[in-house]
């Protein structure tokens, strides 16, 4: 079977990307939850030592903690490993990951467009340190076949909700983009069934609107809409996926691991944000992981760099 997995970093901040991942696996079973699946993924979930670190897929928040950011290595090593193996291991990147290129590369112009986030654009890292990962992961029987992430920056983030989208519906369209390209991008036999796992978007409890809306406005079945997951059957193609949406849906492995690889590019966008309000600070200036009292602290803080530097506050800084 196709299984689909996304999460997504950067949701409450206000300073920084919205990232939205999404992994594409192979997985030689017909599973009719997660937990049919743990020993597909066992090898994926299984701590790994890496050069003296223990590397183990798990929700981000559980890896990384924002006040990190203040570390001198940036407090991601772990997040760094995981996401170079898998790009190297699904076939994006040989010995260097382009971040933007290999990852984000329809969001490029938009990335660009913000000069903050210019670090982000010349990115480049060595992938060797994830070879021990890929060879742990590849013992088991789930295969990595896609990957892509949305870089979406606060200009493109308050666009869409000046025009009457809230933050939710913002995050709900941008997965289900994701999820429709690698279904486009895969090769996906007539027979073999597909499966597609969220973790729940904000408190939103109700799905099939975004889903009609994304999928050309087919008409979804739903299967469930309870408190902890909604579940839906939609058409594709000449058959149909199933896709859930699940409270605590990092705690599943492919979730989790694109939990990670979120979290990365954002923490790699939030160190471009701060090396370059550094560069201009006439004095050491705090960084920030941009969640909101802080970023009122980091905007109190630069207030006479963005007056300079005439920088419009709402490419910088998130409405809501």
């Amino acid at each position: 079977m196709i299984l689909i997995a996304t999460d997504e970093a950067g949701y409450g901040p206000k300073l920084g990307p919205l990232v939205v991942a999404a992994s594409a696996w192979q997985v030689p079973v017909d599973p009719a939850g997660p937990s049919d699946l743990h020993d597909a993924f066992s090898a994926v979930a299984r701590p790994v030592m890496v050069d003296g670190r223990r590397i183990v897929v798990n929700d981000s928040k559980a890896v990384f903690k924002p006040q990190s950011v203040t570390q001198k290595s940036g407090g991601y090593g772990k997040l760094e490993c995981v996401t170079l193996a898998g790009a190297r291991w699904c076939g994006l990147a040989d010995e260097r990951l382009d971040l933007v290129g290999d990852l984000a590369a329809d969001d490029r112009d938009s990335i660009g467009a913000a000069p903050w986030l210019a670090g982000l654009l010349e990115q480049t890292i060595e992938t060797g340190q994830a070879n021990p990962l890929i060879a742990a992961w590849e013992s088991g029987p789930a295969r990595l076949v896609g990957l892509k992430t949305r870089v979406i920056t606060a200009a493109a983030f308050n666009r869409s909700c000046c025009g009457g989208s809230n933050k939710s519906d913002l995050l709900s369209q941008s997965t289900l983009e994701l999820v429709k390209y690698l279904l486009g991008e895969l090769t996906i036999a007539a027979d073999e069934p597909v499966a597609v796992y969220c973790d729940r978007h904000g408190g939103r409890r109700y799905y099939a609107g975004p889903l009609q809306a994304v999928f050309d406005g087919t008409l979804v079945r739903v299967i469930a809409e309870s408190k902890d997951e909604s579940c839906y059957a939609v058409p594709y193609h000449d058959g149909e996926f199933t896709i859930r949406f699940t409270v605590k849906g990092d705690s599943f492995t492919p979730v989790a691991f694109s939990s990670m690889v979120a979290k990365y590019v954002r923490e790699k966008a939030m160190e471009s944000l701060n090396a370059y309000f550094a560069d201009l600070a006439p004095q050491p200036l705090r960084p920030t992981a941009g969640y909101p009292v802080d970023a009122d602290r980091f905007l109190t803080d630069i207030e006479t760099i963005v007056r300079e530097q005439n920088i419009d506050l709402a490419a910088l800084v998130r409405s809501r």
